[in-house]
């Protein structure tokens, strides 16, 4: 698709009213087909009445003489568009395309702790559960009968305030 018309102004429209006299002759004996008709009355052929209008000559349009117009044609001397725009268009689209990778990476690196996250959290009783068993197994390997010792201190102290002020 381009800006030129497929079909050039002519220089001359084509009203209604030239398109119906080009189609209905003038008088009845203009009309007749050029082959005899079957019926006494004259009868309407689209066919004859085409042929008519090319016979005066209706339908042909009448084409001016336009000079053509050529596509232009980048010149071997020079590009058509200055280096510094095309410089400029390639770095826009290199600084796009790297923020856009940037911003795609940090989302995936993003979803990623949060699933290792949501992993741990899921897992987290499993893993005390495991560590107790771990310890419990170890506890009896070491040689105590897999007996716990549990030792408690309770560390008391007592001061006593003396009459004057003063501590003893």
């Amino acid at each position: 698709m381009n800006a030129n018309p497929q079909y050039p102004d002519t220089g001359r429209q084509i009203s209604t009213e030239d398109l119906l006299a080009a189609l209905l002759p003038d008088s009845p004996a203009g009309a007749q087909p050029t082959a005899p008709a079957p019926a006494a009355s004259p009868v309407l052929d689209v066919a004859a009445l085409l042929e008519l209008a090319r016979r005066q000559g209706a339908l042909e349009a009448t084409v001016a003489q336009q000079t053509p117009v050529l596509p232009a044609v980048a010149q071997k001397s020079g590009p058509v568009v200055p280096r510094w725009a095309v410089g400029t268009a390639v770095a826009a689209v290199g600084i796009g395309a790297g923020g856009m990778l940037l911003g795609v990476a940090l989302d995936l690196l993003a979803t990623g702790a949060a699933a290792v996250a949501a992993g741990i959290t899921a897992a987290a009783p499993m893993l005390i559960l495991g560590a107790v068993l771990v310890a419990a197994l170890l506890g009896r390997r070491s040689g105590k009968g897999g007996q716990f010792e549990v030792t408690q201190t309770v560390v008391q102290t007592i001061t006593q305030t003396v009459k004057g002020g003063g501590r003893r």
